[in-house]
C-alpha cells in the first residue's frame, strides 16, 4: 500500500498465476498424455489392419471379396478351412457387422458358400466346428448348404474337424452329410437334445403395473404369451413339437454316424462329452490335428502331393485390433504346423501359455 494526497489507501493486487498454471498443467497433463496414446494407438491399429489385408489373399468375384491367411503353400490348387464359429442364427449379421467372428449366420455362410463354389482353384473343403449349437432351422440351413457345397466340389464325403466345442446344432448339420469327422483332443462334443424357453414376465408386469388386452380370433392365437402363464393345452402342444425334433435329430445322429437309434438315444443327455469319449461313443472318428483333416481333404481332391492350404479369415473390429496391438499372452497352436518340441535346453518365451500334447509325448 501507498499514501497518497488525499489520505486515501490505494490497494494494489498483483495475482500469482504461477501455481495456479501449475495447477492447471499438473492435473490436465494425464488427459492430454491419454488423448495422445488413444490417437497414437488408433493410428497403429488402423494401419496394422490395412497392412493385415494387404497381406491376405482373397477370394475374388464381382460381388464380395473374402479375406483368407494362408495355413501352407503348395500348389495352384488349394484346400479350404472354412470356420464355422459362435451360434447358429438364421438371417443375416448383426447390426456391428461383425458376422464371421461372432455367430454363424445362414445369409453370411450362403453368400461365402456362393464365393467359394466360384474359385475353381478350391478344391475340397474343411469345416471347422467352433459351436454350442443354435436354432434348428438354422442348422438344417447350414447342413444343406454345407451339402451344395460339397457336391459343387464333387466331395461325396464331408471332412469336419470338431475344435474346442461342437455341440447339438452343430452336430445336426455335420451329420445331415456323409461326413468324417477329426476332433482336438482337448475339446468337447454332443449335447443331443432338443430344448425350447417359454420365458414368463407377468408377475415382473404386475409390479410395475403394466396390463395387456389382447382380443384375439381363437384360444390360441396368442399362444406364448409372455405375460400369462401358459395353458396345459399350450404346454402339450410345445412338448409335442420338441418331441418331435428330437426324434429327428435322433435318426440324423444314427443316419450320419451309422449308430443304433437305441445307442444315440442312451448318449443323448444333453450332456457333452470330452473328444476321446466322443470317439469312443461314436460320435467322431479320430482325435488328431486340423492339418490331419485338411492332409484328408487334399488326398480326397485328388491333390495330395501338391496343393496350399487357405483359412476364411474372421471380420476384424476395433476391440479385435485393439487386443491384437496389446502384450496379451496367446495360446501356442498345437496342430502339427505350429508345435515344437521343447528340448531340455529350450528356454520358453514369456508372455505366453504353453500346453502340453498328450497324444504326442
Amino acid at each position: 500500500m501507498q499514501p497518497n494526497p488525499n489520505n486515501k489507501q490505494i490497494v494494489e493486487l498483483h495475482p500469482r498465476l504461477g501455481g495456479f498454471l501449475w495447477t492447471y498443467i499438473i492435473f490436465s497433463l494425464p488427459g492430454f498424455v491419454i488423448s495422445i496414446l488413444g490417437i497414437i494407438l488408433m493410428i497403429i491399429v488402423v494401419i496394422g489392419t490395412a497392412a493385415g489385408f494387404a497381406a491376405a489373399g482373397s477370394v475374388t468375384s464381382d460381388e464380395e471379396i473374402l479375406s483368407y491367411k494362408t495355413l501352407k503353400t503348395g500348389g495352384s490348387n488349394s484346400v479350404l478351412v472354412y470356420n464355422l464359429s459362435g451360434p447358429m442364427i438364421s438371417g443375416g449379421s448383426d447390426s456391428t457387422g461383425v458376422a464371421r467372428s461372432s455367430n454363424i449366420y445362414t445369409d453370411v455362410v450362403a453368400e461365402d458358400f456362393k464365393e467359394i463354389k466360384n474359385d475353381s482353384s478350391i478344391k475340397n473343403v474343411v469345416f471347422k466346428m467352433n459351436t454350442p449349437g443354435g436354432e434348428i432351422f438354422a442348422a438344417e440351413v447350414i447342413g444343406d448348404l454345407i451339402k451344395d457345397l460339397l457336391e459343387n466340389k464333387n466331395q461325396k464325403e464331408g471332412i469336419f474337424y470338431f475344435d474346442q466345442i461342437s455341440a447339438s446344432g452343430g452336430l445336426w448339420a455335420t451329420y445331415k452329410n456323409n461326413n468324417y469327422v477329426f476332433a482336438s483332443p482337448y475339446g468337447e462334443t454332443g449335447s443331443i437334445g432338443v430344448r425350447l424357453a417359454l420365458p414368463n414376465v407377468s408377475k415382473l408386469a404386475d409390479n410395475i403395473g403394466y396390463k395387456e388386452l389382447v382380443i384375439k380370433s381363437s384360444d390360441n392365437k396368442d399362444v406364448g404369451n409372455i405375460f400369462r402363464d401358459p395353458t396345459t393345452g399350450e404346454v402339450k402342444y410345445f412338448q409335442d413339437q420338441v418331441d418331435e425334433s428330437y426324434d429327428k435329430f435322433i435318426n440324423i445322429v444314427a443316419t450320419g454316424r451309422q449308430l443304433e437309434k437305441s445307442k444315440v438315444k442312451e448318449i443323448a443327455t444333453g450332456f457333452t462329452f470330452n473328444n476321446p469319449k466322443a470317439k469312443s461313443l461314436g460320435l467322431v472318428d479320430e482325435i488328431g490335428s486340423l492339418s490331419q483333416s485338411w492332409a484328408r481333404a487334399a488326398d480326397k481332391a485328388g491333390i495330395a502331393n501338391d496343393y496350399s492350404v487357405i483359412e476364411i479369415q474372421p471380420e476384424s473390429n476395433f476391440l479385435q485390433g485393439l487386443l491384437a496391438t496389446t502384450n496379451l499372452p496367446s495360446l501356442v497352436g498345437l496342430s502339427d504346423s505350429t508345435i515344437k518340441k521343447i528340448e531340455k535346453t529350450t528356454s520358453l518365451e514369456t508372455g505366453k501359455l504353453y500346453a502340453i500334447d498328450e497324444y504326442k509325448i
